[in-house]
């Protein structure tokens, strides 16, 4: 993958990020944890997928010797789970801040199983998420 990007991300514990996508310029991301330990989630948008609307969860944490790949068309977000967490983003498109969009983080149409149920959100991904059924039509 051609990664034209990088991004740091600093959080503290129990801090939400997500679910980000980018409509019109998707965005293909290699994620890796540089400082601590986060849950991290992907989301299938591609609308003609098997798994369209699931989603995947794992742990990544500093101590892991691999990245996580996630393709273009998928949501994204974690959780801070340590009292800080780095991340190291590639991106394979540019941001493109007209077209970043919010996943609401808990949507129950996809009912993600986050290990906490009042995460810290940024303002923005509070006020501008949108729901999986208003993605979805």
């Amino acid at each position: 993958k051609d990664f034209r990007f990088d991004i740091l991300s600093l959080s503290k514990k129990n801090v939400l990020r997500g679910l980000h996508f980018q409509t019109n310029y998707p965005q293909a991301k290699l994620i890796t944890v540089t400082n601590g330990k986060v849950f991290d989630v992907a989301v299938d948008l591609r609308k003609n997928s098997k798994t369209f609307g699931k989603y995947v969860s794992i742990i990544l944490s500093e101590k892991d010797d691999f990245s996580l790949f996630i393709p273009e068309n998928f949501a994204h977000g974690f959780l801070c789970m340590s009292k800080s967490c780095t991340i190291h983003y590639k991106l394979s498109n540019y941001r493109k801040p007209k077209f970043e969009k919010t996943l609401k983080w808990n949507d129950p149409n996809i009912n993600i199983n986050w290990p906490t149920n009042n995460p810290i959100l940024s303002q923005k991904d509070k006020t501008n998420s949108i729901t999986f059924e208003g993605f979805n039509s």
